[in-house]
């Protein structure tokens, strides 16, 4: 299951059954159905835990665009620091839903041309023509690898959500990658051991706990990188990853070592 998707806002109705979610970019909403289409699932953060298997009507769209509705069930929470991550599974999605998705990337792409066209915007480069999400799908496997080397910011999101680790391993290369792109490959499914690790071995990205606690989080990452990044983890996320089932059982152990640790000083 992907993990929680990044660059989205969302408006929750419970007493409703209703979730609204909000993709600032159209490269955003693609690929983030992209994802959830693969697996048949996704996950949100959300401020309040839903009830357990409850089902819920959403609609997504880039902001001020046309929506598409869709259903998904809850199909477990977990708790985190003053959140829940909650994973969904979708429910009746058909070819009619992915038709109507179609047409609301290009209804998106449509308004990012005009919207482009009207402020004479100087990123106009990374907007005009074809939709990056369009174009690159077409694209064989060894033009995906040699474009993420030189992606621009657009091009980036939709890569680092790709299903080929030499594409993930060129993104590490690209000058411009930035941490979003990395918090992506750390919780990617499709990130080779030997990515990872480069990802751990960079200073940059390790300042930033998001990424520290994906590295953690990933089964592919190679366990001595693991456990030297569990113990920069804060405690809420120790409780969390000594949980049977949350992390590899060493790990587990460790972490549930660290916690016991932590109430003990206290």
């Amino acid at each position: 299951m992907p993990p929680p998707f990044d660059g989205l806002r969302t408006e929750v109705h419970f007493d409703d059954s209703a979730i609204g979610l909000f993709f600032a970019t159209q490269e955003g909403l693609g690929g983030f159905f992209e994802e959830a289409r693969r697996h048949q699932a996704f996950m949100l953060r959300l401020d309040q835990e839903p009830e357990p298997f409850s089902a819920f009507t959403f609609t997504a769209q880039v902001e001020g665009g046309m929506a598409l509705t869709f259903h998904a069930s809850l199909v477990q929470t977990f708790p985190g620091d003053g959140s829940f991550e909650a994973a969904f599974q979708l429910t009746d999605w058909n070819e009619a839903l992915d038709q109507q998705l179609e047409t609301v990337l290009r209804q998106s792409s449509k308004e990012d041309h005009s919207n482009i066209a009207a402020t004479g915007s100087a990123d106009a480069g990374e907007n005009l023509g074809t939709s990056p999400i369009f174009r690159i799908r077409e694209m064989e496997a060894s033009q995906r690898i040699q474009l993420a080397l030189k992606a621009d910011r657009g091009e980036r999101v939709i890569l680092s959500h790709d299903t080929m680790a030499p594409v993930l391993l060129n993104l590490l290369s690209n000058p411009q990658v930035d941490s979003e792109n990395i918090l992506a490959i750390a919780k990617s499914p499709y990130a080779s051991p030997d990515i990872l690790q480069r990802v751990a071995s960079d200073r940059r990205w390790l300042a930033i706990a998001d990424i520290r606690i994906a590295l953690v989080r990933n089964p592919k990452t190679p366990t001595p990188v693991a456990q030297r990044l569990l113990e920069t983890l804060p405690l809420n996320e120790l409780r969390t990853l000594a949980k049977v089932g949350n992390s590899k059982e060493d790990l587990r152990r460790m972490a549930l070592v660290l916690v016991m640790k932590a109430q003990s000083s206290r």
